[in-house]
C-alpha cells in the first residue's frame, strides 16, 4: 500500500557510501538481482548514483528495506534536479518502523498515514500490512529526519476517541553525531575508545640508589 513515494519521471537514486565503485557493483549484482542491473556512477563526494531502468525497479529498491555492506549502512535517496552533490547533507532517511499490537481499528490507509506522520513522511506499508495478512504488527516505511530524536512511543487516539500509547520499533536507524554533524559516527564513543587504548597514568619512577 503506497502512502507516498517516488516520482515516476525520476529513475535515479543517490547512495551515500564510502565504498569503492567496484564493491558497490558486486553488491548490486548479488543483492539487487530482482531488477534489471542499474547503471552506476561514482562521485568523489562519497555518492554513487544508480540509474534504474523502470519505475517498478526504482520502487522495488527504495521500498526493499535497509541495505548494508560489511555492517555499514548504504543510505538511499531519490535523486532530484535540485540536489547539490558538493553541499548536500543527507538528513532525511528512509526507515522501516513496526507498530506491535496496533489495534485493528487503526489499520486503514488514512490511519496508518496519520500515525507515520508523527515520525516523518509516510511512504509505504508492506504487503502484509496492506492486506492485513499479519495482524501482530503493522510495518511502515517513513522518511525521517535523523538529526532529531526519533520517538519510540506515540500517543494515539482510536476512532472511538480513546487514547492509548503505541510502541514504535525501528528495524534500523543511524546514529547522528551532533558534534561532527556526521551520520554513523559518534565522537564521544571515539574519545572513550581512545582513552581505553591509551590510558593516562602516572609514569612510574625508577628507584635510584646512590652509592658512595
Amino acid at each position: 500500500m503506497r502512502l507516498g513515494g517516488p516520482h515516476k519521471r525520476n529513475l535515479r537514486t543517490l547512495v551515500r557510501t564510502t565504498f569503492a565503485l567496484v564493491i558497490k557493483q558486486r553488491y548490486v549484482a548479488q543483492n539487487w538481482s530482482q531488477v534489471t542491473a542499474p547503471d552506476l556512477f561514482l562521485h568523489e563526494e562519497g555518492y554513487n548514483i544508480s540509474k534504474l531502468h523502470t519505475f517498478d525497479d526504482l520502487k522495488d529498491i527504495l521500498y526493499g528495506g535497509s541495505y548494508t555492506i560489511n555492517s555499514i549502512p548504504m543510505i538511499l535517496k531519490q535523486w532530484t534536479l535540485e540536489f547539490d552533490l558538493t553541499t548536500e547533507f543527507l538528513t532525511e532517511i528512509r526507515l522501516w518502523i513496526t507498530l506491535p499490537n496496533l489495534p485493528m481499528s487503526c489499520w486503514g490507509n488514512k490511519a496508518l498515514s496519520k500515525i507515520a506522520s508523527a515520525i516523518g513522511k509516510p511512504l509505504f506499508a508492506d504487503e502484509c500490512t496492506s492486506n492485513q495478512m499479519r495482524i501482530s504488527y503493522a510495518r511502515i516505511l517513513v522518511e525521517a529526519n535523523v538529526t532529531k530524536k526519533l520517538p519510540t512511543e506515540l500517543t494515539l487516539q482510536d476512532p472511538y476517541g480513546r487514547m492509548f500509547q503505541q510502541q514504535a520499533i525501528y528495524e534500523w536507524k543511524p546514529h547522528y553525531c551532533a558534534e561532527c554533524m556526521n551520520i554513523g559516527h559518534d565522537c564521544e564513543l571515539t574519545k572513550r575508545e581512545n582513552k581505553e587504548e591509551h590510558p593516562r597514568g602516572r609514569k612510574r619512577q625508577e628507584k635510584v640508589t646512590t652509592r658512595w
